[in-house]
């Protein structure tokens, strides 16, 4: 299956995942009177319409390039990893209103045991959603978001079951300190994404190493005297890079625009998402 389908169909899988868990843990919360675990059903819930944006942004990034973008449209990526986050942002406000009001009213209630098998059967879902994406999202920016964001819920689902074991057995401020716990976690998942997408939005130079390989895989190049000027930028999954290639002044425009495509099917070969625009210039001259 190509690479592609398999990234879209698991985006896909990860919507319908996550309404399950969403509905799991929501209902576990009502039933049991956990705000950690109706807090845990709030992010699930975001989850799904993270999860419809990612696969959106998805389809719109394989778009070929054209009038408009004629770069393409892998940037939609960092667009859809954006919203995820604002989405973010906005669910997890209100649920730090809410632990708060809670907090201030007192802690008379009770967590009941029941929400412990809905927070532990949610912790499995999100874990093996979490390996689906990791495992077939890495191609895509906004897959690796999407996987980033429900390994976090794996993590989170460890704290809500801690937070609900506790309530219910111990005391209900276990519960509400799991719930901040989970608002710390969110915090920092997006300052960290927010880092990373950074390097797309302001076309930062790939790693050190991609950069090598393309010289590398030029100068190997039969024909090639010379390689300067090599300018490299990320946008989203892809690469764009333009250089100066300099052979001998003799060769016939033929014979010079031949080394030209064998360097850029090389590129290519080496790394699959590169858009190349090599000049060609005579050996010695500016």
């Amino acid at each position: 299956m190509e690479k592609h389908e398999v990234i879209r169909r698991i985006l896909l899988a990860s919507v319908f995942g996550n309404a399950a868990i969403c509905a799991l843990k929501i209902l576990g919360g009502v039933i049991s009177r956990s705000t950690a675990l109706l807090a845990d059903g709030s992010d699930s819930l975001l989850n799904v319409a993270s999860g419809a944006i990612a696969y959106k942004s998805r389809i719109e990034a394989e778009k070929p390039p054209d009038l408009e973008h004629r770069y393409g449209h892998s940037l939609l990526e960092v667009y859809g990893s954006l919203l995820i986050l604002m989405l973010m942002v906005a669910t997890f406000s209100f649920i730090g209103f809410l632990a708060i009001n809670r907090l201030m009213q007192g802690v008379a209630w009770s967590i009941d045991p029941i929400g412990i098998p809905f927070a532990a059967a949610s912790l499995v879902l999100n874990t093996i959603m979490s390996i689906l994406l990791r495992r077939f999202g890495r191609a895509s920016s906004v897959a690796r978001t999407e996987s980033r964001h429900i390994s976090l819920d794996a993590a989170e689902g460890v704290i809500t079951l801690s937070g609900v074991s506790l309530g219910a057995h111990i005391s209900a401020l276990y519960d509400i300190a799991a719930t901040f716990i989970l608002l710390a976690l969110v915090s920092i998942f997006v300052a960290q994404t927010l880092r990373e997408l950074k390097a797309d939005l302001t076309a930062e130079s790939p790693p050190e190493e991609v950069v090598k390989i393309i010289e590398n895989a030029l100068v190997s190049v039969e024909g090639v005297k010379g390689v300067h000027d090599l300018r490299i930028r990320q946008a989203g999954a892809r690469i764009f890079a333009d250089v100066h290639l300099e052979v001998d002044k003799s060769l016939r425009v033929d014979e010079a625009h031949r080394i030209c495509d064998e360097a850029e099917d090389l590129v290519k070969k080496k790394l699959r998402d590169v858009d190349l625009i090599i000049h060609i210039e005579p050996e010695g001259e500016e």
